[in-house]
C-alpha cells in the first residue's frame, strides 16, 4: 500500500475512532442520567409502599419497568460500540505497524545502495 494511501485510510479511520468515542461517551452519560431516574422512582416507590397508595405503586412500577429497559438497551449499545472501538484502535495500530515497515524498508534500501561500489 502506497504512504499516501496508508495515511487516507488512517485519517478515515481515526474520525470513524473519535465519532465512535463521541458515541459511547453519549451514551454513558445517558445511562447515568438514567440510572438516577431509577433510584428517583426506586424511592418514590418505597413511599407509596408504605403509604399504601396502589394506583401510585402500578404507575411507578410502569415508569420502572420502562426506564430499566432503556438502560438494558443501552447498556447493549455501550456494550457494541467498546467492541467497535478496541477493533478500529487495533485497525490503527495493524496500519501504524504497516507504515513503519514500509519506514523500514526505505531505509534498508537506501542504506544498501549506500553500500554498493
Amino acid at each position: 500500500m502506497s504512504e499516501e494511501k496508508l495515511s487516507e485510510s488512517l485519517e478515515s479511520i481515526k474520525r470513524q475512532q473519535a465519532e465512535t468515542r463521541l458515541r459511547l461517551d453519549l451514551a454513558n452519560q445517558h445511562i447515568n442520567t438514567l440510572f438516577t431516574q431509577v433510584q428517583d422512582l426506586e424511592v418514590q416507590f418505597k413511599t407509596a409502599i408504605r403509604n399504601k397508595k396502589h394506583s401510585a405503586r402500578y404507575n411507578l412500577r410502569q415508569k420502572l419497568a420502562v426506564i430499566m429497559g432503556l438502560k438494558i438497551v443501552y447498556l447493549n449499545y455501550c456494550s457494541v460500540k467498546t467492541q467497535e472501538l478496541d477493533r478500529i484502535n487495533q485497525k490503527i495500530h495493524s496500519l501504524i505497524a504497516r507504515g513503519e515497515e514500509a519506514m523500514d524498508t526505505d531505509t534498508n534500501e537506501e542504506n544498501s545502495l549506500a553500500n554498493c561500489p
